[in-house]
């Protein structure tokens, strides 16, 4: 009987023992994987910030090679829209408006200053 308390004694001990070992382990491991996202995420956050970067630099020099265009457009518009009867010409004043306030809209989203 002493036998098989000491037994069962021991089994009981090296059971909380392993049920310790398991635990840090996985404290171990999660501790691991916090390190493994908070690299990852600073990758991540590295990587947006260059393509944001990278994005803005491209609206900056897509716009600034569309601004002659705009400009001949609205010097064009602008003298057709002379031609035109007055109520065909609030028309294309409107949608003109609606459309310049689109692009502002945009190029301020893009961070890009206000068009003249």
């Amino acid at each position: 009987m002493a036998d098989l308390t000491a037994t069962l004694k021991d089994a009981a001990y090296v059971t909380v023992g392993l049920g310790v070992l398991g635990f840090q382990k996985a404290q171990v491991r999660r501790v691991e994987l916090q390190k493994q996202v908070t690299e990852q995420r600073k990758q991540i956050e590295a990587q947006l910030t260059n393509a944001s970067k990278t994005v803005r630099g491209l609206a900056v020099d897509v716009d600034s090679r569309l601004a002659p265009v705009r400009t001949q457009v609205e010097e064009r518009l602008e003298v057709l829209t002379t031609l035109l009867p007055e109520q065909a010409r609030s028309v294309v004043d409107q949608a003109r408006a609606a459309a310049k306030q689109t692009q502002d809209q945009l190029r301020s989203a893009l961070g890009l200053t206000a068009a003249a």
